[in-house]
């Protein structure tokens, strides 16, 4: 496929996204093909890529004046793929709890967030493999992060940190990261380097509880 049908591809997809946002009903290939401008074979190979996708999921089946045709609507990861303002919205709740939290009861409050985040999670099965096993949910959640050796035993280093805004912000919002990181190993979690406060990572320790 050269770059002009790759570009064509594309908008035909995004434009099937947008339409299955903005309808009220599930819509099927031919109606799809319709609005787009496109030939029914088309739209059924984009509907094809996207379900592989997982960004559509197949409706009830549509009657119309033919043959009955498969619905289509937007998965829930197909409405994720439209912008939200998750930064902006967890950025004024941070700024309202400190304005009526004193720093100790914001730490614990962050501290009970990160607890009950990592309530949802698998903790690990095998002790030796427990900080790589913890590294990996955290690559699940968005963070660049794996195992290394530190000076006296397994840490986890990190790259980035999807709070990071929030943490320049007021760094008690570090104690997310602390408490998932506590709850799921167990043990006691140094917070070695810190990008808030300028580490070009962050890195945790882990000592026995």
């Amino acid at each position: 496929m050269n770059d002009m049908a790759t570009s064509e591809a594309r908008r035909s997809r995004d434009r099937i996204l947008e339409i299955l946002l903005r309808s009220e009903e599930p819509l099927g290939i031919q109606a799809l093909a319709a609005m787009l401008g496109i030939s029914r074979n088309a739209a059924h190979q984009q509907m094809v890529a996207l379900e592989g996708e997982g960004l559509v999921e197949r409706a009830e089946t549509l009657r119309t004046k033919g043959r009955p045709s498969q619905g289509f609507r937007l998965s829930a990861a197909g409405r994720a793929t439209f912008p939200r303002q998750y930064a902006l919205l967890a950025s004024q709740l941070l700024f309202e709890l400190s304005r009526h939290l004193p720093p100790e009861q914001l730490r614990a409050t962050m501290d009970k967030i990160g607890t009950g985040l990592a309530a949802t999670l698998p903790a690990p099965s095998d002790p030796e493999d427990a900080t790589a096993h913890i590294a990996g949910l955290m690559r699940d959640l968005g963070y660049q992060s794996h195992a290394v050796e530190g000076e006296d035993g397994p840490e986890i280093e990190a790259h980035n940190c999807v709070f990071h805004d929030l943490a320049i912000a007021n760094p008690a919002i570090c104690e997310v990261d602390l408490a998932i990181l506590r709850s799921l190993s167990g043990k006691k979690v140094e917070h070695r380097r810190c990008m808030a406060l300028g580490g070009r990572s962050c890195r945790f320790a882990f000592k026995p509880a």
